[in-house]
């Protein structure tokens, strides 16, 4: 005759069998590889960005620059 206790037992050795049967083994190659090339062209464009945004701020900084040179040129005349 089964008691409690082999009642009890049976029912979590059943329990983790079907949990272990139920395991998804997944294979993390694929996702750290769409994961780095995904990284690596986001750096590449945010570089691209940042070489325009710093081109930008030098060409307005040297226009500055000149039209004070000219500002002061003119009122030397």
């Amino acid at each position: 005759m089964l008691n409690l206790k082999s009642v009890f037992v049976i029912a979590i050795l059943s329990a983790s069998a079907s949990v272990s049967a139920d395991e998804i083994t997944i294979d993390t190659k694929d996702i750290e590889a769409t994961l780095t090339a995904n990284l690596a062209e986001s750096m590449e464009l945010m570089q691209a960005q940042l070489t325009s945004e710093l081109d930008t701020m030098l060409v307005t900084d040297e226009q500055k620059k000149n039209e004070e040179a000219t500002a002061q040129v003119l009122l030397a005349d």
